[in-house]
Order: structure tokens, then C-alpha cells, then sequence
């Protein structure tokens, strides 16, 4: 929890600059302002472990609107038809056992996904934004998104659901200052929300582990290279996202690294303010691109970036875009990953 109550009072900071920024700066659709938290006390109610159904519900999770109201979701029973917005909750649905539950799959925001063949078997409602119509449609018992589907114009409010007997739980880490450790709160409520909680608690032990293996290993470490985030979310352009807005952060620090912080806010950068910034490594990311090679060539080749540090050395690396900014399944094969390049000596990269 090191970095979480430093990042929440970062983001609330931020509030006003970000609504400033996030609407003319055309950020993906899924960035909301604030949303949806679910954290250990947020969780009530019949909460005994076990594989008992009867014992296990009902449980009542805390919970955000995309405009950072608190709002209360109790789930009554195991959930069993469940409307899925969002790449990453269909990856935790088929990763923990619950793909059968999905009565309808909305909202493709990633191209690219280990689970793509299993996803591609899922029942489609829309690859965009369903209607309000197409998901009553489906009478399910649960709707689990990402919180920004919860605006007038798309899905409309939680209220909207609840009236009509429907759960609403979004995933946190959307738009709360983000941390690896809200991701993994996340996949924690996830395991009470279907009572699979021996597998999530078994998964969060495992990628605990790796992490602090990275970490105990690089504490010493006295020559911490400046890393600086590239965030492109498919455009030409590319983003400067602070500590709040993203958990690359937290990889490259607990790497050995120093992330660069060049504002307080999410900005876009200009060549100008890259080439100042001089950084000693570039991360990359990539958003609905699977090109890695294409991706990373692209920034190499740019002549106005030859005479910088990280461009002279070769030292960029693109990951992936989800799992950068707001973590995702594969969050701890990211982090080693970035270990290897931020401290190749020490961690076995090139």
C-alpha cells in the first residue's frame, strides 16, 4: 500500500487540472474522472470464505461513480448472467473460471490479448458501447465494466441499474489515483463477488512474490537510470502520464529506475519537451498494436530525436498500454520486464 495514499492525494490534486485536459485532449474512451474503489474495509456483509453459496452471500462492496460518488452494491447470490464491458474484466472472467456467466461481451478496448482466441468465443453483443435496450435485453443479474461506461450518453448512471434490480460493480483502477495495489484489490473483490476467492488470493500470493523478488533485489541499487513514459494510445501524438495516472511508475522505481515526473498532470508532449527531458531510457506503450518492432523503429528513426541519450543507446522499449497505465492478468510478467531493461545487469536483460 506504499504508494497508494500518496498517489489518492496526488489525484485529488489534480481534479481540476485533469477535467481541463481530459476532454479537448481526446484521451481513450475508457479514462474516466474518478469511478469506482473497492478496498478491504469496502467490503460487508457476508463475506465468510468457503465454496458454500449460502454462506458466502450476500456480499456488499463499496463503490464509485465515474464522477467519484460513493454508492453501496450488494450482491445477493453467485452471479450467473453477467454483462461484460471491457477487455480486461472478460480476461478476469475467463482467467478465473467465470466465462460461462457472460450473457453478453461489449466494449473491445484492446486488440491485442493472450485470452483473444478465448475472447473471440464469447457471446458479442457490440465491439463499441452497447444501448441500454441491448443490455436490458439480456436481463442479467450483474453488469461488470469499467466505470466510464456509466455516463448519460452511454449506459447512464448505476441508479439507472439498480432501480431495474441490476448490479453495477466497476473496476477501480479505471480512475482512482491508480496503483498496482488497487489493481490487485480489484481482482480481490472479484474473487467475493463469485466466491472463487482461493483462486484470486492464490494469484495475487504468486505475483506478489515475483514482485518483491524484483524489488528486494534492486533496493540497493545506487545508479538509477532516468526512465521516461511514452504514452500513446494509438495516435500519432504521445502523453506524459504522472505517478496518479498510471503503475509503470511503481515498476520502474521498484526496478532501480527513476521516473521521470515533468508535470503534474496528464499532458501531451511536444518533440520539444521529449528532447529537453533527455531521458536515459524511453518506455513506450502501444494501444490496440501488437507491432512491437514497428512501434519502437518509428521513435528510433525520428531524426529529431537522434542526438537524445536513450535514442543514441537504443534504450526504448514498448509495452503494452492497459497493463502500463491501469495493470492488468499479465501486470508482473510487465514488471519483470521492465526490470530487465531498466537494470539489465542486474536483472538478465540485454
Amino acid at each position: 500500500m506504499r504508494n497508494s495514499s500518496i498517489k489518492m492525494i496526488q489525484f485529488t490534486i489534480l481534479l481540476t487540472v485533469l477535467a481541463l485536459f481530459s476532454a479537448a485532449c481526446g484521451n481513450p474512451p475508457h479514462q474516466g474522472a474518478h469511478s469506482v474503489n473497492t478496498d478491504s474495509q469496502g467490503v460487508e456483509g457476508g463475506t465468510e470464505s468457503g465454496h458454500n453459496g449460502s454462506q458466502h452471500y450476500p456480499v456488499t462492496l463499496r463503490i464509485y461513480t465515474d464522477e467519484g460518488k460513493e454508492m453501496k452494491q450488494t450482491i445477493e447470490k453467485e452471479p450467473q448472467k453477467v454483462v461484460v464491458l471491457g477487455t480486461a474484466m472478460a480476461e478476469l472472467m475467463i482467467q478465473f473460471g467465470q466465462k460461462d456467466k457472460i450473457a453478453g461481451l461489449a466494449y473491445l478496448d484492446q486488440s491485442f490479448s493472450p485470452y483473444t482466441d478465448e475472447i473471440a468465443k464469447l457471446p458479442l453483443l457490440t465491439e463499441l458501447w452497447p444501448s441500454k435496450e441491448a443490455v436490458i435485453a439480456l436481463q442479467p443479474d450483474l453488469i461488470y465494466s469499467m466505470s466510464s461506461a456509466f455516463k448519460e450518453d452511454r449506459l447512464g448512471g448505476i441508479s439507472f441499474w439498480n432501480e431495474r434490480g441490476i448490479q453495477v460493480v466497476p473496476a477501480s483502477n479505471f480512475n482512482i489515483g491508480r496503483s498496482i495495489d488497487n489493481y490487485f484489490e480489484d481482482i480481490q473483490n472479484f474473487g467475493k463477488i463469485f466466491n472463487v476467492e482461493e483462486q484470486t488470493d492464490s494469484y495475487l500470493k504468486q505475483q506478489q512474490t515475483r514482485i518483491d523478488e524484483i524489488t528486494q533485489k534492486a533496493q540497493h541499487v545506487k545508479a538509477k537510470p532516468k526512465v521516461l513514459l511514452l504514452a500513446s494510445a494509438g495516435r500519432e501524438n504521445y502523453d506524459y502520464y504522472p505517478p496518479s495516472w498510471c503503475v509503470i511508475d511503481e515498476m520502474v522505481e521498484g526496478s532501480g529506475g527513476e521516473y521521470m515526473q515533468l508535470a503534474d498532470g496528464y499532458i501531451e508532449l511536444q518533440i520539444e519537451a521529449i528532447i529537453a527531458a533527455n531521458p536515459d531510457k524511453i518506455i513506450l506503450t502501444h494501444f490496440q498494436e501488437s507491432d512491437h518492432e514497428s512501434i519502437k523503429n518509428k521513435l528510433l528513426s525520428n531524426p529529431r530525436l537522434k542526438n537524445m541519450k536513450a535514442i543514441q543507446t537504443g534504450n526504448v522499449m514498448v509495452a503494452d498500454y492497459t497493463n502500463a497505465i491501469r495493470g492488468g492478468l499479465q501486470l508482473t510478467d510487465l514488471y519483470e520486464e521492465v526490470a530487465r531493461f531498466v537494470q539489465p545487469e542486474l536483472f538478465g536483460g540485454q
